[in-house]
Protein backbone atom coordinates (compact mmCIF):
# COMPACT_ATOMS: atom_id res chain seq x y z
CA UNK A 1 0.00 0.00 0.00
CA UNK A 2 1.26 3.49 -0.86
CA UNK A 3 0.78 5.69 2.19
CA UNK A 4 1.54 9.08 0.67
CA UNK A 5 1.76 10.89 -2.65
CA UNK A 6 5.56 10.66 -2.54
CA UNK A 7 5.45 6.90 -2.00
CA UNK A 8 2.89 6.50 -4.77
CA UNK A 9 5.03 8.44 -7.27
CA UNK A 10 8.03 6.36 -6.23
CA UNK A 11 6.02 3.20 -6.93
CA UNK A 12 5.08 4.49 -10.39
CA UNK A 13 8.71 5.41 -11.08
CA UNK A 14 9.94 1.93 -10.16
CA UNK A 15 7.29 0.19 -12.27
CA UNK A 16 8.24 2.24 -15.35
CA UNK A 17 12.01 1.90 -14.89
CA UNK A 18 11.75 -1.84 -14.26
CA UNK A 19 9.03 -2.30 -16.88
CA UNK A 20 7.02 -4.08 -14.24
CA UNK A 21 3.72 -4.48 -16.07
CA UNK A 22 1.74 -5.79 -13.09
CA UNK A 23 2.89 -3.03 -10.75
CA UNK A 24 2.27 -0.32 -13.35
CA UNK A 25 -1.22 -1.68 -13.97
CA UNK A 26 -1.90 -1.59 -10.22
CA UNK A 27 -0.65 1.99 -10.01
CA UNK A 28 -3.23 3.29 -12.51
CA UNK A 29 -6.27 1.07 -11.98
CA UNK A 30 -9.51 2.47 -10.58
CA UNK A 31 -9.76 -0.64 -8.44
CA UNK A 32 -6.47 -1.01 -6.51
CA UNK A 33 -8.46 -2.05 -3.43
CA UNK A 34 -11.01 -0.02 -1.48
CA UNK A 35 -8.58 1.29 1.12
CA UNK A 36 -5.84 2.02 -1.39
CA UNK A 37 -8.24 3.73 -3.79
CA UNK A 38 -9.68 5.87 -0.99
CA UNK A 39 -6.17 6.82 0.13
CA UNK A 40 -5.09 7.84 -3.36
CA UNK A 41 -8.19 9.98 -3.78
CA UNK A 42 -7.07 12.09 -0.82
CA UNK A 43 -3.61 12.84 -2.19
CA UNK A 44 -3.05 16.56 -2.86
CA UNK A 45 -2.84 17.64 -6.47
CA UNK A 46 0.77 16.98 -7.52
CA UNK A 47 2.90 19.88 -8.71
CA UNK A 48 5.80 19.81 -11.18
CA UNK A 49 8.29 19.25 -8.37
CA UNK A 50 6.36 16.21 -7.10
CA UNK A 51 6.26 14.67 -10.56
CA UNK A 52 9.82 15.57 -11.57
CA UNK A 53 11.17 11.98 -11.12
CA UNK A 54 8.73 10.67 -13.76
CA UNK A 55 9.02 10.89 -17.56
CA UNK A 56 6.91 13.71 -18.96
CA UNK A 57 4.25 11.49 -20.54
CA UNK A 58 3.93 9.46 -17.35
CA UNK A 59 3.41 12.71 -15.45
CA UNK A 60 0.36 13.36 -17.62
CA UNK A 61 -0.97 9.87 -16.88
CA UNK A 62 -0.53 10.32 -13.13
CA UNK A 63 -2.23 13.74 -13.11
CA UNK A 64 -5.22 12.32 -14.96
CA UNK A 65 -5.31 9.25 -12.75
CA UNK A 66 -5.31 11.13 -9.44
CA UNK A 67 -8.08 13.39 -10.75
CA UNK A 68 -9.98 10.22 -11.67
CA UNK A 69 -9.70 8.77 -8.16
CA UNK A 70 -11.41 11.86 -6.73
CA UNK A 71 -14.30 11.49 -9.18
CA UNK A 72 -14.68 7.81 -8.25
CA UNK A 73 -14.04 7.73 -4.49
CA UNK A 74 -14.98 11.23 -3.28
CA UNK A 75 -17.50 12.72 -5.71
CA UNK A 76 -18.98 9.37 -6.78
CA UNK A 77 -19.81 10.98 -10.12
CA UNK A 78 -20.13 8.39 -12.89
CA UNK A 79 -20.24 10.93 -15.74
CA UNK A 80 -17.11 12.72 -14.53
CA UNK A 81 -15.45 9.37 -13.81
CA UNK A 82 -15.95 8.33 -17.43
CA UNK A 83 -14.60 11.65 -18.71
CA UNK A 84 -11.53 11.46 -16.43
CA UNK A 85 -10.85 7.82 -17.25
CA UNK A 86 -11.20 8.55 -20.96
CA UNK A 87 -8.65 11.35 -20.56
CA UNK A 88 -6.29 9.04 -18.68
CA UNK A 89 -6.49 6.30 -21.34
CA UNK A 90 -5.66 8.87 -24.02
CA UNK A 91 -2.65 10.02 -21.98
CA UNK A 92 -1.66 6.40 -21.55
CA UNK A 93 -1.88 5.87 -25.31
CA UNK A 94 0.62 8.70 -25.79
CA UNK A 95 3.00 7.18 -23.28
CA UNK A 96 2.65 3.73 -24.85
CA UNK A 97 3.79 5.09 -28.23
CA UNK A 98 7.37 5.14 -26.96
CA UNK A 99 7.26 1.76 -25.19
CA UNK A 100 7.42 -1.92 -26.09
CA UNK A 101 4.56 -4.23 -25.26
CA UNK A 102 5.43 -4.35 -21.56
CA UNK A 103 2.88 -1.53 -21.24
CA UNK A 104 0.09 -3.51 -22.93
CA UNK A 105 -1.33 -5.06 -19.76
CA UNK A 106 -1.90 -1.66 -18.15
CA UNK A 107 -3.37 -0.27 -21.38
CA UNK A 108 -5.67 -3.26 -21.86
CA UNK A 109 -6.84 -3.01 -18.26
CA UNK A 110 -7.48 0.73 -18.62
CA UNK A 111 -9.52 0.15 -21.80
CA UNK A 112 -11.46 -2.64 -20.10
CA UNK A 113 -12.26 -0.38 -17.14
CA UNK A 114 -13.29 2.42 -19.50
CA UNK A 115 -15.75 0.08 -21.23
CA UNK A 116 -17.07 -1.10 -17.85
CA UNK A 117 -17.60 2.45 -16.62
CA UNK A 118 -19.38 3.27 -19.86
CA UNK A 119 -21.76 0.34 -19.43
CA UNK A 120 -22.80 1.83 -16.08
CA UNK A 121 -23.03 5.30 -17.55
CA UNK A 122 -24.89 4.67 -20.79
CA UNK A 123 -28.49 5.01 -19.56
CA UNK A 124 -27.95 8.19 -17.58
CA UNK A 125 -25.76 9.65 -20.33
CA UNK A 126 -28.48 9.10 -22.89
CA UNK A 127 -31.03 10.96 -20.75
CA UNK A 128 -28.64 13.81 -20.00
CA UNK A 129 -27.63 14.26 -23.64
CA UNK A 130 -31.29 14.29 -24.69
CA UNK A 131 -31.99 16.97 -22.08
CA UNK A 132 -29.01 19.07 -23.18
CA UNK A 133 -30.03 18.78 -26.82
CA UNK A 134 -33.58 19.90 -25.98
CA UNK A 135 -32.07 22.95 -24.23
CA UNK A 136 -30.07 23.79 -27.33
CA UNK A 137 -26.75 22.77 -25.74
CA UNK A 138 -24.06 20.84 -27.58
CA UNK A 139 -23.59 17.29 -26.39
CA UNK A 140 -20.19 16.95 -28.12
CA UNK A 141 -21.12 13.49 -29.37
CA UNK A 142 -22.32 10.51 -27.41
CA UNK A 143 -20.24 8.79 -24.76
CA UNK A 144 -20.18 5.69 -26.97
CA UNK A 145 -18.59 7.69 -29.79
CA UNK A 146 -15.98 8.99 -27.36
CA UNK A 147 -15.33 5.44 -26.24
CA UNK A 148 -14.94 4.32 -29.84
CA UNK A 149 -12.48 7.13 -30.54
CA UNK A 150 -10.30 6.24 -27.56
CA UNK A 151 -10.29 2.48 -28.19
CA UNK A 152 -9.53 3.17 -31.85
CA UNK A 153 -6.37 5.00 -30.80
CA UNK A 154 -5.28 1.99 -28.74
CA UNK A 155 -6.02 -0.28 -31.71
CA UNK A 156 -3.99 1.88 -34.11
CA UNK A 157 -1.18 2.09 -31.59
CA UNK A 158 -1.03 -1.70 -31.53
CA UNK A 159 -1.47 -2.16 -35.28
CA UNK A 160 1.18 0.38 -36.26
CA UNK A 161 3.92 -0.93 -33.98
CA UNK A 162 6.87 -1.48 -36.34
CA UNK A 163 8.76 -3.84 -34.05
CA UNK A 164 9.45 -6.90 -36.21
CA UNK A 165 9.69 -9.20 -33.19
CA UNK A 166 6.06 -10.11 -32.47
CA UNK A 167 6.96 -11.19 -28.94
CA UNK A 168 8.08 -7.62 -28.19
CA UNK A 169 5.54 -5.86 -30.38
CA UNK A 170 2.28 -4.34 -29.20
CA UNK A 171 0.68 -6.23 -32.13
CA UNK A 172 0.82 -9.29 -29.88
CA UNK A 173 -2.45 -8.12 -28.28
CA UNK A 174 -4.03 -6.62 -31.40
CA UNK A 175 -7.13 -8.83 -31.24
CA UNK A 176 -8.04 -7.56 -27.79
CA UNK A 177 -8.30 -3.97 -29.00
CA UNK A 178 -9.88 -5.08 -32.28
CA UNK A 179 -12.50 -7.16 -30.47
CA UNK A 180 -13.43 -4.20 -28.28
CA UNK A 181 -13.49 -1.74 -31.17
CA UNK A 182 -15.48 -3.74 -33.71
CA UNK A 183 -18.14 -4.51 -31.08
CA UNK A 184 -18.48 -0.80 -30.24
CA UNK A 185 -18.85 0.08 -33.93
CA UNK A 186 -21.67 -2.46 -34.21
CA UNK A 187 -23.37 -0.88 -31.20
CA UNK A 188 -23.08 2.48 -32.93
CA UNK A 189 -24.50 0.99 -36.11
CA UNK A 190 -21.40 2.10 -38.02
CA UNK A 191 -20.66 -1.09 -39.91
CA UNK A 192 -18.59 0.77 -42.50
CA UNK A 193 -16.13 1.71 -39.74
CA UNK A 194 -16.08 -1.90 -38.54
CA UNK A 195 -15.22 -2.96 -42.09
CA UNK A 196 -12.50 -0.32 -42.32
CA UNK A 197 -10.65 -1.52 -39.21
CA UNK A 198 -10.80 -5.09 -40.48
CA UNK A 199 -9.34 -3.94 -43.81
CA UNK A 200 -6.62 -2.10 -41.90
CA UNK A 201 -5.80 -5.32 -40.07
CA UNK A 202 -5.53 -7.35 -43.28
CA UNK A 203 -3.62 -4.54 -44.97
CA UNK A 204 -0.69 -4.43 -42.55
CA UNK A 205 2.64 -5.69 -43.81
CA UNK A 206 3.75 -6.71 -40.33
CA UNK A 207 3.35 -10.10 -38.71
CA UNK A 208 0.14 -10.70 -36.74
CA UNK A 209 -0.53 -13.29 -34.02
CA UNK A 210 -1.66 -16.65 -35.37
CA UNK A 211 -5.25 -17.40 -34.35
CA UNK A 212 -5.43 -20.74 -32.57
CA UNK A 213 -5.95 -22.60 -29.26
CA UNK A 214 -2.56 -21.41 -28.02
CA UNK A 215 -3.77 -17.80 -27.72
CA UNK A 216 -4.32 -16.28 -24.28
CA UNK A 217 -6.88 -13.72 -25.49
CA UNK A 218 -9.40 -16.24 -26.84
CA UNK A 219 -12.45 -14.30 -25.63
CA UNK A 220 -11.51 -11.22 -27.62
CA UNK A 221 -10.52 -13.23 -30.70
CA UNK A 222 -13.91 -14.96 -30.60
CA UNK A 223 -15.59 -11.54 -30.43
CA UNK A 224 -13.61 -10.37 -33.46
CA UNK A 225 -14.33 -13.55 -35.45
CA UNK A 226 -18.05 -13.32 -34.72
CA UNK A 227 -18.41 -9.71 -35.86
CA UNK A 228 -16.12 -10.34 -38.83
CA UNK A 229 -18.48 -13.15 -39.85
CA UNK A 230 -21.44 -10.78 -39.60
CA UNK A 231 -19.65 -8.32 -41.90
CA UNK A 232 -19.07 -11.17 -44.36
CA UNK A 233 -22.79 -12.03 -44.15
CA UNK A 234 -23.69 -8.46 -45.04
CA UNK A 235 -21.47 -8.84 -48.13
CA UNK A 236 -23.21 -12.17 -48.91
CA UNK A 237 -19.83 -13.88 -48.56
CA UNK A 238 -21.33 -16.95 -46.90
CA UNK A 239 -18.24 -19.15 -47.15
CA UNK A 240 -16.02 -16.62 -45.41
CA UNK A 241 -18.66 -16.14 -42.71
CA UNK A 242 -18.79 -19.89 -42.06
CA UNK A 243 -14.99 -20.11 -41.85
CA UNK A 244 -14.85 -17.30 -39.27
CA UNK A 245 -17.54 -18.85 -37.09
CA UNK A 246 -15.99 -22.32 -37.33
CA UNK A 247 -12.74 -20.80 -36.07
CA UNK A 248 -14.66 -19.16 -33.24
CA UNK A 249 -16.26 -22.48 -32.25
CA UNK A 250 -12.84 -24.13 -32.22
CA UNK A 251 -11.64 -21.53 -29.73
CA UNK A 252 -14.81 -21.84 -27.62
CA UNK A 253 -14.27 -25.59 -27.39
CA UNK A 254 -10.93 -24.91 -25.67
CA UNK A 255 -12.64 -23.53 -22.56
CA UNK A 256 -12.42 -25.88 -19.57
CA UNK A 257 -15.91 -24.88 -18.37
CA UNK A 258 -18.26 -24.79 -21.40
CA UNK A 259 -21.16 -23.66 -19.20
CA UNK A 260 -19.40 -20.30 -18.76
CA UNK A 261 -19.66 -19.62 -22.49
CA UNK A 262 -23.15 -20.97 -23.16
CA UNK A 263 -24.46 -17.59 -24.35
CA UNK A 264 -21.50 -17.15 -26.71
CA UNK A 265 -22.01 -20.65 -28.11
CA UNK A 266 -25.69 -19.99 -28.75
CA UNK A 267 -24.91 -16.68 -30.44
CA UNK A 268 -22.36 -18.31 -32.75
CA UNK A 269 -24.51 -21.33 -33.59
CA UNK A 270 -27.48 -19.07 -34.33
CA UNK A 271 -25.56 -18.01 -37.44
CA UNK A 272 -23.38 -21.06 -38.04
CA UNK A 273 -26.18 -23.65 -38.27
CA UNK A 274 -27.97 -22.01 -41.24
CA UNK A 275 -24.64 -21.16 -42.89
CA UNK A 276 -23.58 -24.81 -42.88
CA UNK A 277 -26.96 -25.77 -44.25
CA UNK A 278 -26.69 -23.27 -47.11
CA UNK A 279 -23.03 -23.90 -47.93
CA UNK A 280 -22.84 -27.66 -47.42
CA UNK A 281 -26.41 -28.90 -47.08
CA UNK A 282 -25.63 -30.10 -43.55
CA UNK A 283 -28.26 -30.14 -40.82
CA UNK A 284 -27.03 -30.10 -37.19
CA UNK A 285 -26.78 -33.50 -35.53
CA UNK A 286 -29.22 -34.43 -32.78
CA UNK A 287 -26.55 -33.92 -30.10
CA UNK A 288 -25.97 -30.35 -31.26
CA UNK A 289 -29.29 -29.14 -29.83
CA UNK A 290 -28.75 -30.23 -26.22
CA UNK A 291 -27.21 -26.99 -24.94
CA UNK A 292 -29.15 -24.58 -27.17
CA UNK A 293 -32.89 -25.09 -26.46
CA UNK A 294 -33.77 -21.67 -27.89
CA UNK A 295 -32.24 -22.62 -31.22
CA UNK A 296 -34.04 -25.96 -31.09
CA UNK A 297 -37.37 -24.13 -31.09
CA UNK A 298 -36.34 -21.58 -33.71
CA UNK A 299 -34.69 -23.99 -36.13
CA UNK A 300 -35.42 -27.66 -35.45
CA UNK A 301 -39.13 -27.11 -34.72
CA UNK A 302 -39.78 -24.41 -37.31
CA UNK A 303 -37.44 -23.17 -40.04
CA UNK A 304 -35.33 -26.31 -40.51
CA UNK A 305 -38.39 -28.52 -40.11
CA UNK A 306 -40.05 -26.64 -42.98
CA UNK A 307 -36.99 -27.18 -45.19
CA UNK A 308 -36.84 -30.90 -44.40
CA UNK A 309 -40.56 -31.31 -45.06
CA UNK A 310 -40.55 -29.11 -48.14
CA UNK A 311 -43.30 -26.99 -46.65
CA UNK A 312 -43.16 -23.50 -48.16
CA UNK A 313 -46.15 -22.27 -46.19
CA UNK A 314 -44.58 -23.26 -42.89
CA UNK A 315 -41.26 -21.76 -43.97
CA UNK A 316 -42.85 -18.45 -44.98
CA UNK A 317 -44.88 -18.28 -41.77
CA UNK A 318 -41.80 -19.06 -39.64
CA UNK A 319 -39.77 -16.46 -41.50
CA UNK A 320 -42.37 -13.83 -40.72
CA UNK A 321 -42.81 -15.00 -37.12
CA UNK A 322 -39.09 -14.76 -36.34
CA UNK A 323 -38.33 -11.84 -38.64
CA UNK A 324 -37.25 -9.50 -35.83
CA UNK A 325 -34.76 -12.01 -34.41
CA UNK A 326 -33.34 -12.81 -37.84
CA UNK A 327 -32.97 -9.14 -38.80
CA UNK A 328 -31.38 -8.24 -35.47
CA UNK A 329 -28.76 -10.94 -35.97
CA UNK A 330 -28.11 -10.10 -39.65
CA UNK A 331 -29.36 -13.49 -40.91
CA UNK A 332 -32.68 -12.64 -42.52
CA UNK A 333 -31.14 -12.45 -46.01
CA UNK A 334 -29.41 -15.76 -45.31
CA UNK A 335 -32.82 -17.37 -44.80
CA UNK A 336 -34.12 -15.80 -48.00
CA UNK A 337 -31.35 -17.77 -49.73
CA UNK A 338 -32.23 -20.91 -47.76
CA UNK A 339 -35.75 -20.83 -49.18
CA UNK A 340 -34.29 -22.41 -52.31
CA UNK A 341 -33.53 -25.55 -50.27
CA UNK A 342 -37.17 -25.75 -49.26
CA UNK A 343 -38.12 -25.49 -52.94
CA UNK A 344 -35.52 -28.12 -53.78
CA UNK A 345 -37.10 -30.56 -51.34
CA UNK A 346 -40.55 -29.98 -52.86
CA UNK A 347 -39.22 -30.40 -56.41
CA UNK A 348 -37.46 -33.65 -55.44
CA UNK A 349 -40.73 -35.05 -54.08
CA UNK A 350 -42.63 -33.93 -57.19
CA UNK A 351 -40.01 -35.49 -59.48
CA UNK A 352 -40.32 -38.84 -57.70
CA UNK A 353 -44.11 -38.79 -58.10
CA UNK A 354 -44.01 -37.75 -61.78
CA UNK A 355 -41.27 -40.31 -62.51
CA UNK A 356 -43.39 -43.09 -61.04
CA UNK A 357 -46.35 -42.02 -63.18
CA UNK A 358 -44.17 -41.78 -66.32
CA UNK A 359 -42.01 -44.80 -65.54
CA UNK A 360 -42.54 -46.40 -68.97
CA UNK A 361 -41.81 -43.24 -70.95
CA UNK A 362 -39.14 -40.66 -70.02
CA UNK A 363 -39.07 -40.26 -66.22
CA UNK A 364 -36.26 -37.69 -66.34
CA UNK A 365 -38.39 -35.23 -68.34
CA UNK A 366 -40.61 -33.32 -65.94
CA UNK A 367 -43.36 -30.94 -67.09
CA UNK A 368 -43.07 -27.48 -65.57
CA UNK A 369 -46.78 -27.59 -64.85
CA UNK A 370 -46.24 -30.49 -62.44
CA UNK A 371 -43.62 -28.52 -60.49
CA UNK A 372 -45.89 -25.46 -60.62
CA UNK A 373 -48.66 -27.43 -58.93
CA UNK A 374 -46.28 -28.81 -56.29
CA UNK A 375 -44.80 -25.42 -55.39
CA UNK A 376 -48.15 -23.69 -55.36
CA UNK A 377 -49.75 -26.40 -53.24
CA UNK A 378 -46.93 -26.22 -50.69
CA UNK A 379 -47.13 -22.45 -50.53
CA UNK A 380 -50.91 -22.11 -50.24
CA UNK A 381 -52.25 -25.38 -48.80
CA UNK A 382 -52.89 -23.87 -45.37
CA UNK A 383 -55.37 -21.41 -46.86
CA UNK A 384 -58.90 -22.74 -46.87
CA UNK A 385 -60.65 -22.62 -50.25
CA UNK A 386 -57.59 -21.11 -51.88
CA UNK A 387 -57.54 -21.31 -55.65
CA UNK A 388 -54.80 -18.76 -56.30
CA UNK A 389 -51.76 -19.73 -58.32
CA UNK A 390 -48.73 -18.67 -56.27
CA UNK A 391 -46.19 -19.81 -58.88
CA UNK A 392 -46.58 -19.04 -62.59
CA UNK A 393 -44.36 -20.86 -65.09
CA UNK A 394 -41.87 -18.00 -65.31
CA UNK A 395 -41.35 -18.13 -61.56
CA UNK A 396 -40.95 -21.91 -61.67
CA UNK A 397 -38.28 -21.53 -64.35
CA UNK A 398 -36.51 -18.94 -62.21
CA UNK A 399 -36.45 -21.30 -59.21
CA UNK A 400 -35.12 -24.14 -61.38
CA UNK A 401 -32.48 -21.93 -63.01
CA UNK A 402 -31.12 -20.89 -59.60
CA UNK A 403 -30.98 -24.49 -58.38
CA UNK A 404 -29.25 -25.69 -61.55
CA UNK A 405 -26.73 -22.84 -61.58
CA UNK A 406 -25.87 -23.50 -57.91
CA UNK A 407 -25.21 -27.17 -58.68
CA UNK A 408 -28.08 -28.47 -56.53
CA UNK A 409 -29.81 -29.87 -59.61
CA UNK A 410 -28.35 -31.32 -62.82
CA UNK A 411 -30.26 -30.74 -66.00
CA UNK A 412 -31.57 -28.01 -68.23
CA UNK A 413 -34.82 -26.14 -68.85
CA UNK A 414 -36.61 -26.47 -72.17
CA UNK A 415 -38.65 -23.29 -72.36
CA UNK A 416 -40.31 -24.15 -75.69
CA UNK A 417 -41.44 -27.58 -74.44
CA UNK A 418 -42.27 -26.25 -70.97
CA UNK A 419 -40.31 -28.96 -69.18
CA UNK A 420 -37.07 -29.58 -67.34
CA UNK A 421 -34.76 -32.35 -68.52
CA UNK A 422 -32.93 -33.86 -65.56
CA UNK A 423 -29.74 -35.89 -65.47
CA UNK A 424 -30.52 -39.61 -65.75
CA UNK A 425 -27.81 -40.58 -63.26
CA UNK A 426 -27.68 -37.99 -60.47
CA UNK A 427 -30.27 -35.24 -60.80
CA UNK A 428 -29.88 -34.02 -57.21
CA UNK A 429 -26.17 -34.21 -56.32
CA UNK A 430 -26.36 -31.64 -53.52
CA UNK A 431 -29.65 -32.26 -51.78
CA UNK A 432 -28.58 -32.62 -48.16
CA UNK A 433 -25.24 -33.96 -47.02
CA UNK A 434 -26.48 -35.94 -44.01
CA UNK A 435 -29.17 -38.03 -45.57
CA UNK A 436 -32.26 -35.82 -45.63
Amino acid sequence: MTGSLTEYIKCVKQSVEQRDTLKFKWCITINPGIEEGAARSKYPEPNDFDLYPLPERVQDVVRSYLKLTKSVYINNNIEQSFADLDEMVNKLNRFAETQTNWVNLALINACTELISVHSVLKDSTSKQETKRASNGESTDGSSLEKLASTINKSFKLSLNDKNLDISQSKRRDIYIFLGYLIKIYFKLGKLELASSVEKALHGTRFELPVIGPQMTSKRHVITYLYYSAILALDRSDFKAAEEKLSQAMTLVSCYKKPKNVTKQIEKILLVLFPLRLLNKGVFPSRDAWENVPNLRFLYLDNLFAAIKEGDLKKYTDSLEKFKTILLKNHIYILFIHLKSLCCLRIIKKAVVIVSEINSIDKPHIIPLSALQIALTFSDTRAHDNSSSIGYDLDRVECVLANLISSGRMKGYISHSNKCVVLSKTNAFPKLFANGY
